[in-house]
């Protein structure tokens, strides 16, 4: 069969004409069938040509990079990318061939350069080279003329960048990420009318006034995060954000007692959801007015004295007893197993359901587990990373949490690897857990992989105090 000689004829189009082509026919499905000579074939740029608005729809399901490419397609496609909406610039940490003279921030400056007149949603740059204040200025400035509603800046930790103003007169933003290493020089005039998400990294707060003048300028903020920020330069302040639902505090930088500088944080938060704390010595945490509080995950420090963290956890699980779902570690059992009085201080979890205990296992003896699942009198579920070794003095005088015969329902064992103290608990669990009506276990092990029938007989043999009860034995990764 012959070649036959392609044309293309750009005035085609759907609906350019009213007549009807002779030579395309419609399949019994309602499909349009094309005669041969019509169909993709040698030299016929479909893509090409559709709509413009279309082709802008199929560059917003590809990364800027490959976007930026498709502009050595042809002549139509040369400046389609300068309209992205999205724009997302990644540079390589190691690159596996860098072209000599090429730099990543003058890669950056071009294409924001060369960006139509049209909107950016959004703009995120993560940048290994050293960073100073004129690019950052300059990034800042071109996403507020196109009113950019979300800003994601991660800098090199060897950039003191400091930013510029104009960022806090930018009202179009909706979100704001920043990690950077420097100081937060807040200006008197900001107007994040619309921020309703804004997470910080690395930086220092420079002061009292100026960090709670910046809090205190979002008025529809609802998810702030704090991520090994610098307290050092504050003593005191107060947050106030009544919109506020979702709430991130992390501090990893203390290393010794030495590091400890006492900044107290009251924050006011009626409508918070979520919170995800680390307790620390360098901020002292203090939230009040948590009724709509959903989960709390309350993480721990090393290194720290343990009557200082003591009594900051007792703190703060007061203030969120009303919670439903809690996340600790076996790190806070660890501090409150050498707590006097432990189970007199902690408060009661009335309405909480959920219990989730992350982290390795560790000896147990004075039974600050059991001391902390007997407050919560309504758990439904438990779940352990690793089992824990509760100590023989709670086994023995049979102190069974109030849950285990009224509400709990499901154990789930992360980590199960039939050490005597996890079937210790189990057979704990199961004996008096009453109501339970699943058990679930996760294994990594060959070893119980080998013994699998073996040692689900002898765990289905275990006494139980709920007939209904199904033990699950699960595992993972092997083959």
């Amino acid at each position: 069969m012959g070649k036959r000689k392609r044309q293309r004829d750009d005035n085609i189009h759907p609906h350019s004409s009213g007549k009807r082509d002779d030579n395309i026919h419609r399949h019994s499905s309602g499909n349009v069938v094309l005669p041969e000579e019509q169909n993709v074939g040698e030299g016929n740029d479909i893509i090409s040509s559709l709509p413009v608005n279309v082709l802008h729809h199929i560059l917003s399901f590809l990364s800027t990079k490959d976007a930026i490419r498709t502009s050595i397609l042809s002549t139509k496609w040369e400046y389609l990318w300068t309209s992205i909406a999205n724009i997302d610039l990644k540079e390589e940490r190691y690159p596996s061939r860098k072209k000599e003279g090429w730099s990543f921030l003058d890669f950056v400056d071009r294409v924001l350069l060369l960006h139509d007149a049209s909107d950016i949603k959004s703009l995120s740059i993560e940048s290994c080279e050293l960073v100073n204040s004129g690019h950052v200025n300059s990034w800042v400035s071109t996403s507020k003329r196109h009113n950019i509603e979300e800003l994601n800046l991660c800098l090199p930790s060897e950039a003191q960048v400091v930013l510029p103003c104009c960022l806090f007169a930018c009202q179009s933003l909706v979100v704001l990420k920043l990690w950077m290493n420097g100081a937060l020089e807040v200006p008197s005039l900001i107007q994040f009318s619309n921020l309703k998400t804004l997470k910080l990294s690395e930086l220092t707060f420079s002061d009292d006034n100026s960090t709670q003048h910046l809090f205190s300028s979002c008025p529809v903020l609802q998810e702030l995060a704090l991520v090994n920020c610098r307290w050092e330069n504050l003593k005191t302040i107060a947050i106030c954000i009544p919109t506020l639902k979702r709430l991130t505090i992390e501090n990893c930088y203390m290393e010794s007692p030495a590091d400890f500088h006492g900044c107290v944080t009251k924050i006011y938060a009626a409508n918070l959801i979520h919170l995800h704390c680390t307790c620390s010595l360098m901020v002292d945490f203090r939230i009040y007015d948590l009724s709509s509080l959903v989960d709390a995950s309350i993480l721990f420090n090393e290194n720290m004295p343990e009557q200082v963290i003591i009594s900051q956890a007792l703190g703060l699980l007061t203030a969120i007893c009303n919670i439903r779902k809690l996340r600790t570690t076996t790190d806070a059992l660890r501090y409150f197993s050498v707590a006097d009085n432990l189970l007199d201080r902690l408060p009661t979890f009335n309405k909480m359901t959920h219990f989730v205990l992350d982290g390795d296992s560790y000896n147990d003896p004075s039974g600050a587990l059991i001391d902390l699942l007997e407050k919560m009198p309504n758990l439904v579920s438990l779940y352990f990373e690793e089992i824990s070794d509760i100590g023989e003095y709670d086994l023995m005088l049979g102190r069974v949490p109030s849950c285990f015969a009224s509400s709990l329902k499901t154990v789930h064992i992360q980590r199960f690897d039939k050490k005597p103290m996890e079937m210790q608990f189990i057979s704990f669990l199961l004996k008096n857990a009453t109501v339970l009506e699943r058990m679930t276990l996760h294994s990594y092990s060959r070893h119980i992989k080998s013994r699998e029938q073996k040692i689900s007989s002898k765990l289905n043999k275990l006494p139980r105090g709920s007939k209904s009860c199904v033990i699950e034995l699960i595992f993972f990764g092997i083959h």
